[in-house]
């Protein structure tokens, strides 16, 4: 006789929900190879899950809000006048489509997709909820109303959100943020230093990480000199983190009006992930910035201390215990309201300072010569963002439940 195989929906609402579903779904079929698991993602083409072998039950389009329609008004009318209302209803159909052949789904994202599921798809549903934290602002009650009436499980992106959601008689418990396992390593060695400072650059991944990048460069170039003044001997790398969708050569040219030149990598240097050096205006006290793609948890793992203004970017490497100084950006993504708001986040994890390169500076001269202020910072970072491993505690979550139905 044939069994029966449960039937998983994995529903995620952003590029960066992708990466985490796509990560639970990679653990649910180690874990439960028994399992079929097929995915929806809301906006964009699902790369995240193909790159898994999970199967896409319909691709999603990048809108022009970039999946953020309900952050604002505006957001929102760009959308619906770029196509959201027909995806919307495409979605729905699909829902409906494939309502009695899946057994469980699981929504990463915002309690939209609670609404998509609990009204459209009306199965059993775990929820992560990525996009809300108590240390920002708690759930609103029409929030806790979806929860408590469509899920059957929550799994909250932080300890404190988790009890609050609890305290209302709620089904949570921090399992872990999964973004934490969303880092894979090669060899971080290759980029540390045994007696030196690695500091690490995060521009963003969209791109505003462009001219993110000459502030960035202009702290370093003030950090050389505010260290050699002070007479410090202490050999320093500086590493530049550069997301898959953006390009060296742009970096290169917008720094070249003030001074940055390049030199060449090795084919060594190549095989490692390395795509360009960018040296110093200064030829007498000159020093170089590598540019690095694809060894992103690698640099983080390295990092004595990153400066960064990156989202999930700065999250996951206050996890990793790395200070980690920040301020605004110049573009849309990164602003000043951002930060603010990543600041609650995280706490004193991450020092927010000013835009000035001398401020910056100073900062992380600060934190690096302080044992005590870098041991406190990276407490309190992995404090907030928890041990990894929540995607295989949550995958076991699911087992039992599918166990426990018989």
């Amino acid at each position: 006789m044939r069994v029966k195989r449960n039937r998983i929906l994995l529903i995620s609402n952003g590029h960066g929900e992708d990466q985490i579903s796509a990560v639970l779904g990679g653990q649910l079929a180690e874990t439960v190879p028994e399992m079929e698991i097929i995915a929806l993602p809301i906006v964009g083409a699902g790369q995240a899950y193909t790159d898994k072998g999970i199967s896409i039950l319909m691709e999603g389009e990048d809108l022009p809000s970039g999946g953020f329609s309900r952050n604002s008004f505006r957001n929102l009318m760009m959308d619906i006048r770029g196509g959201l209302l027909g995806l919307t209803g495409r979605q729905i159909r699909n829902l409906k489509k494939v309502r009695e052949s899946i057994d469980l789904a699981v929504c990463v994202g915002d309690v939209y997709l609670i609404i998509l599921a609990g009204f459209f798809l009306r199965k059993p549903l775990f929820f992560l909820p990525t996009a809300k934290s108590d240390y920002i602002s708690p759930h609103w009650k029409i929030e806790i109303g979806l929860m408590r009436r469509f899920c059957q499980k929550i799994f909250p992106r932080d300890a404190i959100t988790g009890k609050s959601l609890a305290s209302h008689g709620l089904p949570a418990i921090f399992a872990g943020n999964l973004m934490m396992d969303c880092l894979y390593y090669k060899d971080p060695e290759y980029f540390s230093m045994q007696d030196g400072w690695v500091i690490s650059l995060l521009p963003g991944s969209r791109f505003e990480a462009y001219e993110n990048m000459k502030d960035l460069s202009e702290s370093l170039v003030a950090f050389e000199n505010l260290v050699r003044n002070k007479g410090i001997n202490k050999s320093r790398r500086y590493l530049v983190a550069l997301a898959g969708g953006l390009d060296f050569s742009e970096i290169r040219e917008k720094l070249g009006p003030s001074g940055w030149t390049s030199r060449k990598i090795t084919a060594e240097e190549a095989t490692n992930g390395i795509v360009g050096h960018l040296c110093s205006p200064d030829q007498e006290q000159s020093f170089c910035i590598t540019v690095v793609k694809g060894r992103f948890a690698d640099i983080l793992a390295a990092s004595d201390l990153v400066i960064g203004l990156a989202g999930t970017g700065n999250e996951q490497a206050v996890g990793l215990g790395k200070p980690v100084v920040t301020f605004p950006g110049r573009g849309p993504q990164f602003s000043e309201k951002f930060v603010k708001i990543q600041k609650r986040l995280l706490g004193d994890s991450i020092s927010l300072v000013e835009r000035e390169p001398s401020v910056t500076a100073g900062e992380i001269l600060r934190i690096l010569t302080d044992a005590s202020i870098k041991e406190k910072m990276g407490a309190i970072g992995r404090e907030r963002m928890g041990e990894p491993g929540g995607a295989r505690r949550i995958a076991l979550q699911i087992k039992e439940y599918f166990d426990q139905r018989g």
